[in-house]
């Protein structure tokens, strides 16, 4: 038996607690007092007879499959150590041998060590797993132990911007397994130093390298040649303190409540993105891998990382490789992840659920990262369930609904608004649209691969949704026509659920074009779909809460010192703030800089438009018919059916009488229809 092994097996196995030293390596190398129970193994099944297999409760087939992986050297992945040559030291193995310093680091070094650690951690953004990634950085398992000033304060810096990154994510809740991977291994997040005392002590080694920089340039004016190259990597080394100072900052100001961080966090995103450049342009001041082999389990790194430290931590499954960003790329990806962010806070703007909505659907047609859909799910949505942290989530859907359909039931002076049954009915409904509407924002926060099937699922939510919302719209229907036979409403609530069906209809269908999963054949199909069905629903439903707008408008204005104030919104008092964009096109008459020749214009294009297409349509339906009665003549001729071909040859004429038929009265005579 191998005297190598993966950690899940070291549990059950006795160990000796002593220690040898090689001399030749001057390394601890740890020995295992393994017994060999092949022969019991063997023995013990000599009782089984060929194709009986032994099963016990506790044994499964997860766990028998977990054992045939076990040690494989193509199943386990922690076997993967046993493939190379060279001897995996810990971070405290290595400052003994003298492999890694931790005091007295170079600049190029630092500069090295920052790049390094940035690349694997947007490799780790990228799906794959910490201890492949950014654990890989041996400084990272103990900072406490770096004497060096300005690289014990960048590792606690990089496990607090990790640790922040990991904690949006998991709230957020719109990541799978190929986006991002949470397991922490067990490794410490920096949790005994408090982010505010991180920053403090980044600004201290920000203004101590400042005083560096003062210094070297007085001697830089005086001529000497390498003090300017000392000055070109000092500056490079503050550079990327502030940078790693300002991302965390932001993700600080990002995490706080009610959103109120977010100001900052622009001012922040903006400062870190003059970073970006002089980054870029003084990465080759830091140093690089030395040239040696590269396999697919190893390949050559700078001081201070070791891709295989982790590898016996990894379950046993199937090795997953991992490939480094390069430096290059990886500020590359940072840039555009701040880019991403800084557009998702667009989102603190909208005022209602069909702005949001918007927002939440470009920003995904973008294919972002997980990280900023994160971002823009807490944002909207925080842990305290409130939107934007302030708002409750039935209070800002009444309000959607009002801007959208403005319901008389939701005005304090309409008459059916009085009975407390109908608002029972009306908050019932509110409650139970909580969960489908914030899921369908859900589904856009995830990746555009998933969200196909997940759009599936929730239309059977939104269909429940809207036999409730047609109920409540029935009955509310029933009391105004006690209380006002004279005006009826019409089914607001039915509408608003209806608009968002069929986006989600709509964005299910699209997606297949997307995806890739229609073959060229169905494409006809698909669009006189789309066309025929969904997109003239869309339009239909859009004219009839126009409609309802208008309605409602008049009825509210006619109604005992009832005005269309009272649906003001919030301070602003808009209250066509969610149909404005889906209704922009409906309402220009209300427009006042829309003079009347334009309006009568607009009209004549309408008129026209119309026209046109119910001419469209007509040609249409009567290529179809005269296609249909010539494949009826053809097979009535192939039949030879001649009474058939005549009936057919009449329709296609025009003549739609009914031939003479002789009928036989109960006398047996022959008469005429």
């Amino acid at each position: 038996m191998s005297q190598e092994s993966s950690s899940n097996v070291q549990d059950g196995v006795q160990q000796s607690k002593d220690c040898s030293r090689d001399d030749k390596t001057a390394l601890y190398i740890p020995k295992y007092n393994w017994e060999c129970i092949t022969d019991v193994f063997v023995e013990a099944c000599k009782d089984l007879e060929l194709g009986e297999l032994l099963h016990d409760s506790t044994f499964g087939l997860f766990e028998a499959m977990s054992a045939i992986e076990m040690m494989d050297e193509k199943m386990d992945a922690g076997m993967m150590c046993n493939q190379t040559k060279r001897p995996v030291l810990d971070l405290h193995t290595s400052v003994d041998t003298g492999l890694v310093k931790v005091t007295g680091l170079t600049y190029p070094e630092l500069i090295g060590i920052m790049d390094s650690s940035l690349s694997c951690m947007v490799t780790w953004l990228e799906g794959h797993s910490l201890a492949q990634t950014v654990f890989t950085n041996l400084y990272l398992h103990d900072p406490h132990k770096v004497e060096d000033k300005p690289l014990r304060t960048f590792c606690l810096c990089m496990l607090k911007i990790v640790d922040l990154l990991r904690d949006r994510i998991n709230k957020a809740g719109v990541y799978e397994e190929e986006d991002f991977q949470p397991l922490t291994y067990g490794f410490k997040m920096g949790g005994d130093v408090t982010d505010v005392k991180v920053i403090s002590t980044m600004k201290e080694v920000e203004e101590d390298l400042n005083r560096a920089l003062r210094h070297l340039k007085g001697q830089v004016q005086e001529g000497n040649a390498e003090s300017t190259i000392e000055y070109q990597q000092c500056g490079a080394v503050c550079t990327r303190v502030k940078f790693f100072k300002g991302l965390l900052s932001m993700l600080v100001a990002l995490s706080k409540d009610k959103c109120e961080g977010v100001p900052q966090a622009k001012k922040l995103i903006s400062q870190i993105l003059e970073f970006i450049e002089p980054i870029r342009s003084t990465i080759s001041l830091g140093i690089v891998p030395e040239d040696r082999e590269i396999t697919k389990n190893d390949y050559p790194t700078i001081m201070g990382f070791d891709p295989l430290i982790n590898q016996r931590l990894l379950p046993p499954t199937f090795p997953r490789y991992t490939v480094i960003h390069t430096r290059e790329d990886a500020i590359s990806y940072v840039k555009k992840l701040l880019h991403r962010i800084d557009t998702a806070t667009a989102v603190l703007n909208a005022s209602n659920i069909q702005e949001v909505f918007e927002v939440f659907r470009e920003f995904s047609d973008t294919s972002p990262c997980v990280v900023s859909r994160s971002i823009l799910q807490l944002m909207f949505l925080p842990p305290s369930r409130k939107v934007f942290g302030v708002h409750t989530l039935t209070d800002f859907l009444k309000d959607s609904v009002r801007a959208f359909v403005m319901p008389p039931v939701l005005s304090p002076k309409a008459h059916t608004s009085i009975s407390v049954e109908v608002k029972q009915y009306v908050d019932s409904l509110m409650t139970r649209a909580v969960r489908p509407i914030c899921t369908v924002l859900q589904v856009l926060g995830h990746n555009r691969a998933r969200q196909r099937d997940k759009w599936a699922h929730l239309l059977d939510d939104l269909v429940t949704l809207q036999d409730e919302a047609d109920k409540v719209d029935g009955y509310l229907h029933q009391v105004q026509m006690k209380a006002d036979p004279s005006h009826q409403l019409g089914s607001s609530f039915g509408t608003w659920v209806l608009y968002y069906t069929i986006h989600v209809m709509l964005a299910y269908t699209l997606s297949g074009f997307e995806l890739e999963l229609y073959a060229p054949y169905e494409y006809h199909y698909v669009y006189w779909y789309l066309y025929e069905l969904l997109y003239s629903w869309m339009y239909s439903t859009i004219q009839r809460a126009e409609s309802f707008v208008i309605e409602h408008e008049a009825y509210i204005a006619n109604t005992q010192g009832g005005s269309a104030d009272d649906f003001q919104i919030g301070s602003e008092g808009d209250h066509s703030v969610e149909g404005a964009r889906v209704r922009k096109k409906l309402k220009l008459k209300k427009r006042e800089w829309i003079s009347a020749e334009t309006l009568q214009s607009i009209e004549e294009r309408r008129e026209e438009y119309t026209s046109t297409n119910m001419n469209f349509k007509q040609s249409v339906r009567a290529d179809n018919r005269n296609n249909l009665v010539a494949t009826e003549e053809d097979d009535a001729a192939h039949r030879s059916k001649n009474n058939d071909l005549h009936f057919i040859n009449k329709r296609i004429a025009g003549k739609y009488s009914k031939p003479e038929m002789p009928l036989r009265d109960m006398n047996v005579r022959v008469g005429v229809m």
